[in-house]
């Protein structure tokens, strides 16, 4: 008969089985004898051990050798989970809205902390609105028995900028957006005058001109982008001191509608070459440090105007692509 060897580490509480072992005992002859020995780590000889008689007890190291079969039996606890998932801590069910009601962030503090010992790079100016947009000019008349009639827009060297008209009753109220009839706008600085004809029935016409008005600073939608128009005397009556509020609007809007890459034209109009250029340097180097893409960015144009007004007038606008 074969013997067979097993090792057995363990430092819990065991019971083998007696009815295998001397089952196998009877049925084994002398030279198969069974020996349960312990052996220690500091040690290979082995010494008897007295196994408890109730069970129990820390075996160590067991060696059995033999023809039998050793049958050790682990008692261990049955586990038991008595949780209820919905009633666990933290899973509490609650609506989105009462959790995002329950405090609501605080959006001002915040910036109110950051900017409390910072100052800001530009003084604010919110009431300003330095360009115009829109109607520029209200033309107010009362004429009455009206067949036909026509509103001229003539500046002040007789030009006639824009031509209105049209049939039965003259409306109370007229806009004007700065455009002239081609289309481009109407210069700043300069005087302009309403004329209006009314004719009646019987073909009779008369004419009546209007008060005289110049055009604030403003701004209309080109194809290529924002333009933005002022005169020289609008420009240096807007401050005193420091940077223009005027050129700082102009670059602001400049900065956010405009591709950084592409060129601004200043084309500044007067009487005379020199005077044109003269007044196209000066918004250049003022605009340079406030607007965006190089210092190459700006290009100057200088337009000799005959009736130009006093001081010129400044047009800056994106350059077309080619």
């Amino acid at each position: 008969m074969d013997t067979k060897r097993i090792i057995l580490s363990t430092t819990a509480a065991c019971a083998i089985a007696a009815a295998p072992l001397a089952a196998s005992a009877a049925g084994n002859d002398a030279k198969a004898p069974v020996t349960v020995a312990s052996v220690s780590p500091a040690a290979a000889q082995p010494s008897p051990l007295g196994l408890p008689a109730q069970g129990g007890g820390s075996l160590g190291s067991l060696t059995v050798e033999g023809a039998s079969q050793v049958r050790i039996h682990f008692e261990r606890p049955q586990l038991k989970l008595d949780l209820d998932p919905m009633a666990a801590p933290g899973l509490e069910v609650e609506s989105t809205l009462d959790i995002v009601e329950r405090k609501r962030p605080d959006l001002v503090q915040p910036l109110l902390g950051d900017s409390a010992l910072e100052r800001a790079v530009r003084a604010p100016h919110p009431w300003l609105a330095p360009f115009a947009i829109g109607t520029l000019a209200r033309l107010r008349q009362d004429v009455k028995g009206v067949a036909a009639w026509q509103v001229e827009i003539i500046d002040a060297r007789g030009t006639v900028v824009r031509r209105l008209a049209g049939e039965g009753a003259a409306p109370a109220e007229l806009g004007w957006d700065g455009l002239g009839d081609d289309g481009a706008p109407a210069p700043c600085g300069l005087a302009y005058a309403p004329v209006l004809t009314a004719r009646d029935k019987a073909g009779n016409a008369r004419r009546f001109v209007g008060a005289s008005f110049t055009l604030p600073a403003y701004r209309v939608e080109a194809p290529t982008g924002p333009c933005l128009l002022f005169s020289a005397e609008q420009w240096r009556n807007d401050g005193t001191s420091g940077v223009s509020p005027l050129l700082v609007e102009a670059a602001t809007v400049l900065n956010l509608h405009t591709d950084p890459g592409r060129p601004l034209v200043v084309t500044a109009s007067a009487p005379t070459a020199d005077e044109a250029e003269a007044i196209g340097n000066e918004v250049i180097d003022a605009l340079r440090p406030l607007v965006g893409g190089g210092d190459g960015r700006l290009e100057l144009e200088a337009r000799v105007v005959p009736g130009a007004p006093a001081g010129g007038t400044v047009q800056v606008t994106p350059r077309a692509s080619t």
